[in-house]
């Protein structure tokens, strides 16, 4: 990831230093990336040129690589790796923002073994980064709030969609959506309720579908709060140690027009459909 993430920064006009132990196949993943970037239309020839002139490669971390205005370390999920790298970027760059895309480090305390917790901060980014815009912006304890504004305008700069983390809680947002359902269809597998091809058929023709247009929170408000809430009442006490949920009316996302959000859930997923049907591929997106 660290490589699309780079080309990213050089194309939003940043000199970019990208550092690893095997540059040639850092080189590689660059030159990959770049393809990716023409081959979806993303910039034009002249914007990767200008970008390719702007990434210097390096392979050990001498003090002149390390010193920066931000670092984004993309190390494998090691908090020692991780630690041992953003040491010595803050070492070498006292007012350096050091971002860490870690997608299950707490924050707070990979800022305290760093040991300048109120420049260390989350970029989580969602693969592949060129082709996912959001971001998440992760504080931990002691962050400077400056720090993560700057962080977030530029990232905002870069055209990606930063997400505001709020509390520093393990697996942040996307993930612990994401490990959640994969549990629960882990479950619907194991215990022969659906076959594995079946689950991934309703996440991706069925869930999946419908919260592109319509997050879950919203659609609760949607489908009517009273009735989530009876069937909240009867299916959550089944998938954990929780009874009930709480009354949905508290988080439910409101306001705005119903009706309109609603129309334009099902303009969005009739022209879905009529495009499934006019390309033979019904069931297959």
């Amino acid at each position: 990831m660290g490589a699309q993430i780079g080309c990213e920064y050089a194309l939003g006009g940043h000199d970019v230093t990208l550092v690893a132990r095997d540059v040639g196949q850092l080189e590689r993943r660059v030159t990959d990336a770049f393809k990716l970037v023409e081959t979806y239309g993303i910039a034009g020839t002249d914007a990767v040129d200008a970008a390719r002139q702007s990434i210097v490669f390096g392979g050990t971390l001498d003090d002149d690589v390390l010193v920066c205005d931000l670092a984004v370390e993309s190390l494998p999920e090691d908090m020692e790796l991780k630690t041992r790298l953003l040491r010595a970027v803050a070492s070498a760059s006292p007012d350096a923002i050091l971002a860490s895309n870690t997608s299950s480090i707490p924050i707070s305390t990979l800022g305290e073994a760093v040991g300048v917790p109120e420049r260390v901060l989350g970029t989580h980014y969602l693969n592949p980064p060129l082709l996912m815009p959001t971001v998440e912006l992760i504080s931990g304890r002691d962050t400077d709030p400056a720090l993560a504004s700057r962080l977030h305008a530029t990232l905002l700069a870069l055209g990606k969609l930063p997400i505001v983390v709020r509390k520093d809680v393990p697996g942040f947002i996307w993930n612990r959506l994401q490990f959640a359902l994969v549990r629960e269809c882990v479950w619907l597998v194991e215990n022969g309720v659906a076959s594995a091809e079946d689950v991934d058929t309703v996440m991706r023709e069925g869930l999946a579908r419908r919260w592109r247009h319509v997050g879950p929170m919203r659609a609760i408000t949607l489908g009517g709060i009273d009735t989530w809430n009876r069937a909240g009442r009867n299916i959550v006490p089944e998938l954990s140690a929780v009874s009930a949920l709480p009354d949905l009316a508290k988080v439910a996302v409101t306001g705005g027009s119903p009706e309109i959000d609603r129309a334009a859930r099902d303009d969005a997923l009739a022209r879905e459909l009529r495009n499934a049907h006019s390309t033979g591929k019904r069931g297959t997106q």
